[in-house]
């Protein structure tokens, strides 16, 4: 990711902390950030492409916070590796809840961003070490895919500092995903 992506996604959500998603405009963030638009121009060309931008610096994000992983089981490493992607975004809160409340009320264009959030898991399990591959490795993307939105859907709730009640719900559906996952292993 190119250092105008990286601060494109800082840009919009610095904004979006301060602005609804429907009220900001692509060249309202690239005058106000001074952001050369003929760079991003093919990268960028709507407001759901700064969403899928902010989701790969979240990505990147992971990706360094993850350097020191423990190295244990596959449902310990997503554990960290999600709770890690939820600290990143406490930074970032109020941007991902205003995002969020506008695509409650259009599914249409959640739907849209899908393939950008399915990147996201298959990043989350790379740096857990959980094997990918085949039709388990398929089901397993869209069991995490499956979790981590349940664990979002606490997260967004979840005022306090520690995070507790994001870590409990993302422990239970981790332990529920495992016992299905393990039918497929007999």
């Amino acid at each position: 990711m190119d250092k105008q992506l990286i601060k494109l996604a800082k840009a919009t959500l610095l904004i979006l902390d301060k602005k609804s998603w429907d009220s900001i405009e692509l060249d309202e963030i690239y005058k106000k950030f001074k952001i050369n638009k003929k760079n991003l121009h093919k990268k960028i060309t709507n407001k759901l492409d700064l969403l899928r931008n902010i989701n790969r610096y979240f990505d990147l994000q992971l990706r360094k916070a993850s350097d020191n992983i423990d190295q244990s089981n596959h449902k310990d490493m997503i554990f960290e590796v999600i709770m890690m992607r939820f600290d990143i975004f406490q930074d970032y809160r109020k941007s991902i809840i205003n995002v969020f409340d506008f695509l409650k009320r259009r599914p249409q264009e959640l739907v849209s961003l899908l393939p950008s959030f399915v990147e996201s898991i298959i990043v989350m399990a790379n740096l857990s070490k959980i094997p990918i591959n085949g039709l388990k490795g398929n089901i397993k993307i869209k069991g995490l895919l499956i979790v981590y939105l349940l664990s979002f859907l606490v997260w967004k709730k979840d005022k306090s500092k520690s995070l507790e009640k994001t870590m409990t719900s993302l422990d239970k559906s981790l332990d529920r995903a495992g016992k299905l996952i393990s039918i497929f292993n007999k």
